[in-house]
């Protein structure tokens, strides 16, 4: 079977002036993801996991090693448009409503405003923020913030999503939902790496 996400023999080592080695936040690191699998990266804090996510979307570059996704490096576009991804905290315009956010960056991907409104209602369905959707973001709590974040990272319908730590900072009700809400994502094909 093909693998959707290839990571091999994966190091990063950020330099520093106080330790002229630097500091080796990923050593090595090899896996597989195949479609439709739900990967974890687990670890104590400053184990490396969001330097991975980091490298895997090509937001930071290996020292050493190479990833691939969908056979393609990540540097390719054509594999970035069909990635989802909700950081640990997710930054957005926080004046927006939650449809107004959705529908903007729906705009960004080019959707006409017709399907834009149907993909809007779809998203803040899913998530579970309907009859919240006038709230600005900058109210909103951690947990609708959450779910927003996860809204918007679906906006493109992505085959992968790559989810730092989503239930950081929730409570024993937020985390139930954005649980059942990966749950959901997985059941509908999606390839999640946590």
């Amino acid at each position: 079977m093909e693998t959707v996400l290839q990571i091999e023999r994966l190091t990063k080592i950020y330099h520093s002036l106080f330790t002229p080695a630097g500091v080796k936040a990923v050593d090595d690191l090899s896996l597989a993801i195949r479609p439709g699998e739900t990967y974890s990266i687990v670890g104590p804090n400053g184990s490396g996991k969001t330097t991975t996510l980091k490298i895997v979307l090509g937001l930071i570059f290996p020292t050493d090693g190479t990833v691939t996704i969908f056979g393609k490096d990540i540097s390719d576009l054509s594999v970035r448009e069909r990635i989802g991804f909700l950081p640990e905290d997710a930054y957005l315009y926080d004046v927006f409503s939650g449809e107004e956010l959705l529908d903007f960056y729906a705009g960004l991907f080019g959707y006409p405003k017709k399907r834009r409104k149907a993909l809007v209602d779809e998203l803040l369905n899913l998530v579970g923020m309907q009859a919240n959707r006038k709230v600005p973001f900058r109210e909103c709590s951690k947990g609708m913030r959450q779910r927003l974040a996860l809204a918007q990272a679906l906006v493109n319908d992505p085959e992968v999503l790559i989810l730092d730590e989503p239930t950081s900072g929730l409570d024993p009700a937020g985390r139930h939902q954005m649980t059942r809400l990966i749950l959901e994502l997985k059941r509908r094909g999606k390839t999640i790496l946590l």
